[in-house]
């Protein structure tokens, strides 16, 4: 019997293509993986047999942005996998009941990205609670008395009430951020946590409607049959004037039409990093409404952080091929209430 040393190593997938596999893996990373598996790819998922032919003795897929389903035709590819490592966020378009039925395990790298959206999301509240977005549009064209208006409405981030709304990994982030600013209230609607959850995060566990009557309302929801449009006419209502509104999440869970009505009725303040559909249409009222600031859904993972999410995904991979407990998996039972 030959010594470990003289197996052959294991043979890992990227399942994704070029140019995604630059944006995500440093070098010094894929050269990690090389030290323990055969790398197979990238593989573009248009290139079937190519696909076919990385996948035919893997062990482990690594998949991201743009990567295939993992279905019963795409499985038959690849009868000896084990593991599937999202190097993106959510892993909900790739997976499927064939993959778990399998007994295929899943990891993803959602973890990462929930941080620049975290830090996206609280550095829009400090951006808008300044005005910054409108005030700086008004200065730009030289209209010195909409500046004076927007000054007026100025506030700092703090002695102020926070809803959090949905302790996802980006909600949880978000709560850790905000614990640097002073003497605010944070507040969380999640039916999912307990109040033993709430008190180890430090917020008050609170109703969907305590939340969204609060000074900043920020959405972290998953975007699931039960979350469409939870932000519509009545909930919207409840935010006092001057509020700030901000979705990061998906824009599904957003009653735009009753949205644009609220803004256009009375002063609130909204940050849309996401809408239904993206982007808006042309005509869209989110574009020309008072008070709405769009943004092209940059709030996640840009540069570094990609990089980041390709070096969970392989530190991943490594932990599994030696043996070594997951850190970051997602089983078939924690699909329903995720993003």
């Amino acid at each position: 019997m030959g010594r470990m040393s003289d197996q052959p190593r294991p043979v890992v997938a990227l399942a994704l293509s070029e140019e995604v596999a630059r944006c995500m893996f440093r070098p010094v990373d894929l050269e990690r993986l090389r030290t323990v598996a055969q790398v197979r790819g990238p593989v573009d998922a248009r290139d079937r047999q190519a696909l076919r032919q990385a996948l035919a003795e893997a062990t482990v897929a690594i998949s991201g942005w743009g990567s295939p389903r993992f279905d019963e035709d795409l499985l038959a590819m690849a009868p000896k996998l084990r593991l599937l490592a999202h190097s993106a966020g959510t892993v909900k378009p790739f997976v499927s009941d064939a993959l778990f039925a399998r007994g295929i395990r899943v990891s993803t790298a959602a973890s990462v990205n929930a941080i620049p959206v975290a830090q996206f999301t609280v550095a829009m509240m400090v951006l808008a609670l300044k005005q910054v977005p409108w005030i700086a549009a008004a200065f730009a064209r030289g209209d010195y008395e909409e500046v004076a208006r927007r000054k007026d409405v100025c506030r700092e981030l703090q002695d102020l009430s926070v809803g959090i709304i949905g302790a996802s990994r980006v909600g949880r982030a978000v709560i850790g951020l905000l614990k640097a600013h002073p003497r605010l209230r944070i507040c969380l609607y999640d039916p999912y946590v307990r109040a033993d959850d709430a008190a180890r995060l430090g917020v008050e566990r609170v109703s969907l409607e305590e939340a969204c009557a609060c000074d900043i309302v920020s959405l972290h929801a998953p975007n699931i049959p039960e979350t469409r449009h939870m932000i519509d006419a009545q909930r919207l209502a409840l935010m006092p004037d001057h509020a700030l509104f901000i979705n990061t999440s998906r824009g599904t869970l957003v009653d735009e039409q009753a949205l644009v009505a609220e803004v256009k009725r009375r002063p609130l303040y909204v940050v849309l990093d996401v809408t239904d559909p993206e982007p808006p249409a042309a005509g869209s009222p989110l574009r020309t409404a008072p008070n709405i600031l769009l943004t092209p859904h940059i709030a996640g993972a840009m540069k570094q952080a990609r990089l980041d999410m390709g070096e969970l995904a392989v530190s991943e991979t490594i932990r599994f091929l030696r043996g070594e407990p997951l850190e970051h998996e997602v089983t078939q039972a924690m699909l329903p209430t995720q993003a």
